[in-house]
């Protein structure tokens, strides 16, 4: 019998590529490191509700195939929510999506003013720099980027706007202008989609879970706990990959891991010097209410909170779990071996205390915590990382049965349905039997920051 695809990574990219190569009729074994499958984009239980490793959401403007992907997946279980975010800039509160009035009554005329202006000025005279804060400022005016988009980069990315490159920007600050915003908030030009979110019954996770099963219908394997240590090269081409302690052997690989950790497992470490991720702590808080806020998403740009985001599971499931409970997240952005990274679940309550009274759930008793930590939860977009990149990827190509995929793999921001695509993709080039040459050179689209915020 021939040696079966290897897939190394259960997350949405991986998944998707085992799905159709498992669909096509080929042998595929999928490894997945940790004990349940849905990387970034599962979901576990805490106390009665299934939660989210963040606030996902599969977003309507996922292609036909993707689409397609997700009914096969999840039967009817898939619903359709409407958005309800707030973004907290200072002492202010915008409803997201944006409307005019919430504009206005969230920012008050003068700021309006100031914002209106700003942008105008910004168009007559752009600001000069190839990195983030000029790009925020070129988009939507020098006021927008010094209160809103440049706290908010030092807090999440954990560097100075002038560090990050320019394709953050166009990627972050999604409004290319002022009647950009206007048309948004009117709910013109496409917006309007952008108000509507499919979401599974059992959570995100669910879309990874039936993927899996879908796999295993058709005769391939998904294994947790099992997690890939390196990869078994001869003559150019990878051969086996090596896990707990064994190889597995492998006709081609298809591997979703670090960038960095895929060219030294090839034996190509400096190829992707330059390149690092940053990491993400969640922190989830049982609180003794049925409901904490009517938002599904509180998003802070304040550099002195360490929380970037507040959700709620039960708003995006639509209801479930026990009464008289609800469970609130906060994702902090971190680096590896810093002091949120190191910090107890007491210790990240108190830090996260004044983002919930900004909700308005300070004095909510606190009934019970939990914590994840992610340690290459968002490539870091450094001046520079672009070339880097292409390096890294090029040596890559040159190892014949290996195909990186994924955000991870492929250094890229995207959400759940760019990484079902990607997948889907080179699930059927390797079907096809296609080269890593050919993958590499049809990589570019997916190469794309993509973010539908």
């Amino acid at each position: 019998m021939s040696a079966p695809v290897v897939v190394i990574g259960a997350g949405p990219s991986g998944l998707a590529a085992a799905h159709a190569l498992a669909r096509a009729g080929k042998r595929v074994v999928v490894l997945e490191a940790a004990g349940q499958v849905g990387g970034l984009s599962g979901s576990f239980d805490f106390a009665g509700f299934k939660v989210d490793y963040g606030p996902h959401r599969l977003h309507q403007a996922a292609g036909p195939e993707v689409l397609d992907l997700y009914r096969a997946a999840l039967g009817g279980a898939l619903h359709v929510r409407a958005r309800s975010g707030m973004v907290h800039v200072g002492g202010r509160r915008l409803p997201y999506p944006l409307s005019l009035l919430g504009i206005a009554r969230g920012l008050g005329l003068t700021e309006v003013a100031k914002h209106g202006l700003s942008a105008v000025l910004a168009r007559l005279r752009p600001p000069e720099g190839n990195h983030f804060g000029a790009e925020a400022a070129r988009r939507l005016g020098r006021h927008a980027a010094r209160v809103l988009y440049e706290p908010a980069a030092r807090k999440v990315w954990g560097l100075p706007p002038e560090e990050l490159d320019a394709a953050l920007g166009r990627a972050r600050v999604q409004k290319g202008g002022p009647l950009a915003v206007v048309r948004a908030a009117l709910g013109r030009g496409g917006a309007s989609a952008g108000r509507r979110y499919f979401y599974p019954e059992g959570g995100c996770g669910a879309l990874a879970e039936g993927l899996a099963e879908g796999i295993r219908r058709a005769g391939g394997e998904v294994r947790c706990d099992a997690a890939a240590e390196g990869l078994v090269l001869e003559h150019g081409r990878v051969r086996a990959v090596v896990a707990q302690g064994r190889e597995v052997p492998a006709e081609s690989v298809v591997a979703t891991v670090p960038l960095p950790l895929l060219c030294g497992w090839v034996g190509r470490p400096e190829a992707a010097e330059g390149l690092g991720y940053r990491a993400l702590t969640l922190l989830y808080l049982l609180l003794a209410r049925d409901r904490g806020t009517p938002q599904d998403v509180h998003y802070f740009a304040d550099e002195h909170l360490p929380a970037n985001r507040l959700f709620e599971a039960r708003n995006f499931a639509g209801g479930g779990g026990p009464e008289g409970r609800t469970v609130v997240g906060f994702d902090l952005p971190c680096s590896v071996g810093d002091a949120i990274w190191r910090a107890s679940p007491e210790e990240l309550t108190t830090r996260v205390r004044p983002a919930l009274e900004r909700t308005g759930l300070a004095g909510t008793e606190i009934l019970g915590a939990r914590v994840r930590r992610m340690a290459s939860a968002y490539p870091l977009y450094r001046q520079g990382f672009a070339a880097a990149r292409e390096r890294a990827l090029n040596v890559l190509s040159e190892v014949d049965g290996l195909y990186p995929l994924g955000r991870s793999a492929l250094f890229v921001h995207d959400n759940v349905h760019h990484a079902c695509s990607a997948g889907l993709a080179v699930g059927r080039l390797v079907a096809d039997g296609a080269s890593s040459r050919v993958w590499r050179d049809r990589q570019k689209p997916f190469l794309e920051t993509q973010i539908e915020d």
